[in-house]
């Protein structure tokens, strides 16, 4: 990520959406066209883009961006998280849509599974979500009093603290490096192990020959014994 400039890929996507919006927008007050909601989504979306690039002006103040620091330090760590916390999730949803489908209306489909679940890690409807399961199986409504009571669990007692302890840590770790010397990254360490200048001849080749790679040219000695050793 040292070599890409965000906020540049960031421009690029939002004048992209903005142009085809436009050129959309301007097909429908012709009558060329008549597909206004994805006109509305490429317009709307990049008026957000636009409105989220006006963050890096605050980047050049050290007591405005914070913000935008934590998100870069801790958007690796917050990925690889994601990602393994989907897979638990996804594995909630489909036992819950196959086995409390007939039995519950918030399990009826896949994405109702997901949106009943995704509002029970943010604490709401828990109450009304345990009351709606009909108690024609026994053996049903013990296994969801189970479910939910897992999932409960796991996602807001570790899952969401494991989260947030993520953004906290990479909030420290800017901190400290306000507060004293900046630390290097891995790009800059790797580039500080030579201490060599590059006048100093040492990245050069050893051999003088002009002799192009794709001609038939006799190899060197130096070439050949290369070529001995490898």
């Amino acid at each position: 990520m040292e070599f890409v400039n965000g906020w540049y890929i960031l421009l690029i996507v939002s004048d992209t959406l903005n142009v085809s919006g436009t050129i959309m927008k301007i097909g429908i007050e012709s009558k060329n066209f008549a597909s206004y909601d994805v006109c509305s989504i490429l317009l709307g979306t990049s008026t957000l883009l636009v409105w989220v690039g006006v963050m890096r002006y605050l980047s050049f103040f050290q007591k405005y961006n914070i913000l935008i620091v934590t998100m870069r330090v801790a958007f690796p760590n917050v990925i690889r998280f994601c990602c393994c916390v989907a897979v638990i999730y996804l594995g909630y949803c489909f036992c819950g849509w196959i086995v409390l489908g007939p039995y519950h209306v918030k399990f009826r489909s896949l994405s109702m599974v997901s949106e009943c679940l995704f509002s029970l890690i943010n604490g709401d409807d828990m109450f009304v979500t345990f009351a709606e399961m009909q108690q024609n199986s026994y053996l049903v409504w013990l296994f969801s009093q189970l479910y939910l009571y897992t999932f409960i669990s796991l996602f807001i007692y570790m899952v969401l603290s494991l989260f947030i302890a993520l953004i906290t840590g990479s909030y420290e770790t800017i901190k400290h490096q306000c507060e004293g010397e900046m630390a290097a990254t891995q790009l800059h360490t790797y580039i500080a192990e030579c201490k060599d200048s590059p006048k100093s001849g040492k990245f050069r080749r050893e051999d003088g020959s002009t002799c192009s790679p794709f001609c038939c040219c006799e190899p060197t000695t130096l070439e050949e014994n290369v070529l001995v050793v490898n």
